[in-house]
């Protein structure tokens, strides 16, 4: 049982009716409008990604908009003082606060809410109650199980929160980017962020430091952190070795595809555990997985996967790099910016066994290739994809080079990296 004033004085510290404050960058999350009293909003997704202070950003908004702070709750569940308290214990906590502020209607953020056993029911009482607007946070790998989906089953909606889009990071560098005619001004220095953006990532923390071998000192805490308390102690694993072979396996491997038996056989392991330690890397949302576009369902899964990691940065600082690694990165970094849309992704093969990096949507098939360098074959391939598709556009996505390609009542958009990450085109294609 937790003392009464230690979590008093948690409260107080942690609220901005007491003494927490906050120096809040802008992201590019709109989630006022899925605040509501009807059901909690629940932001998950990698650790370090940001998802707390998304959520004390938007009460700060609120304060400044004109909200009284006393209207507004943050329940941090990893501030040492509310180590293992239970589910019983909030409701205390939330007495507490009641008595202390007199709130009528409050905003509830409750922090990394997965270290509290049975916080699922504490949730339901609060959106049942209707007299509160409730914003959860956690990791994936504790947020996106079954357990409370069927607790919250229709009281929910879900938004996964990514390390910073390259818009978001330029923002975090200081520059705004509002229009065409901010980026066509600022192009020198947008040029030479991306390859920051590149080498370092997207986690805000890495991307504020200036030191760069505390940016990398903290790229690797973060791998370390997934792998030891979001996977292995969720999961139990018995093979910590394996795990970790394996993710470095991936981590080397961005961009291309990957056979679960052929692993399997080099880590010298079953395939049915290199399969379950992969399900679980892809839920800590390290990894993420696309599969090939499908002719039929026995192809798509039979079909090996291509795999992405969710921070560039991880992938340029935790590896042995090759001369071929930017255009692997690029096209990883891309990946993320379609991810970012929920769109559908798979990548697809032509029928000369030609590879398209992805294919965006099912009902009208778009193809996107990413090329560091555009060549002839890159124009060739994306066309028979178009063919094969019947599909009239596609989009070659490449470091520098800009052009519009029309052959065959086909259009081609050719964009530059860094226009295609801030849906910037001079050039659109009709």
């Amino acid at each position: 049982m937790i003392e009464q004033d230690m979590y008093e004085s948690a409260l107080v510290d942690w609220n901005f009716w007491g003494n927490f404050r906050i120096d809040y960058i802008e992201r590019d999350y709109d989630i006022g409008r899925l605040v509501s009293n009807r059901y909690a909003l629940v932001l998950y997704g990698v650790r370090r990604a940001g998802k707390s202070w998304l959520a004390y950003g938007y009460l700060k908004r609120m304060i400044e908009g004109g909200l009284d702070p006393r209207e507004t709750l943050i329940v941090n569940f990893e501030d040492p003082r509310l180590y293992g308290i239970r589910a019983e214990e909030c409701l205390r906590i939330l007495r507490e606060y009641m008595e202390l502020t007199n709130a009528k209607n409050p905003i509830i953020v409750l922090d990394e809410v997965q270290n509290v056993r049975g916080w699922e029911k504490f949730v339901r009482y609060l959106v049942e109650n209707r007299r509160f607007r409730v914003i959860v946070t956690g990791s994936s790998s504790k947020l996106l199980s079954r357990e409370y989906a069927t607790v919250l089953t229709g009281r929910h909606i879900d938004v996964e929160v990514y390390p910073l889009s390259f818009r978001e990071f330029l923002r975090f560098k200081g520059l705004e980017i509002r229009d065409e005619v901010d980026a066509i001004k600022n192009e020198s220095r947008i040029r030479g962020l991306m390859r920051e953006y590149v080498e370092y990532g997207g986690y805000p923390e890495v991307v504020l430091e200036e030191d760069t071998l505390v940016k990398k000192k903290l790229l690797q805490q973060y791998f370390y952190d997934i792998l030891e308390k979001d996977v292995t102690r969720r999961y139990g694993i018995k093979k910590y070795s394996i795990l970790l072979s394996l993710a470095n396996i991936y981590l080397q491997n961005i961009s291309n595809k990957v056979k679960y038996r052929k692993i399997a056989k080099t880590l010298k392991q079953h395939v049915s555990l290199i399969e379950r330690y992969s399900q679980y890397l892809e839920t800590a949302r390290l990894f993420s997985f696309i599969k090939k576009f499908p002719y039929k369902i026995k192809e798509v899964e039979r079909s090996l996967r291509k795999v992405y990691t969710i921070d560039v940065g991880l992938h340029y600082n935790l590896t042995l790099k090759t001369p071929k690694e930017t255009g692997r990165i690029l096209e990883n970094i891309v990946y993320l910016h379609l991810a970012r849309k929920n769109l559908k992704i798979h990548y697809y093969t032509t029928k000369a066994g030609k590879e398209i990096d992805f294919i965006i949507g099912d009902v009208k098939p778009t193809p996107v290739e990413v090329a560091y360098e555009v060549d002839e074959e890159h124009i060739r391939k994306i066309l028979k994809a178009l063919e094969e598709l019947k599909s009239k556009n596609g989009t070659i996505v490449s470091w520098n080079e800009e052009d519009i390609i029309r052959k065959n009542g086909k259009t081609i958009r050719i964009i530059p990296a860094w226009k295609y990450l801030l849906n910037i085109d001079s050039k659109k294609a009709v």
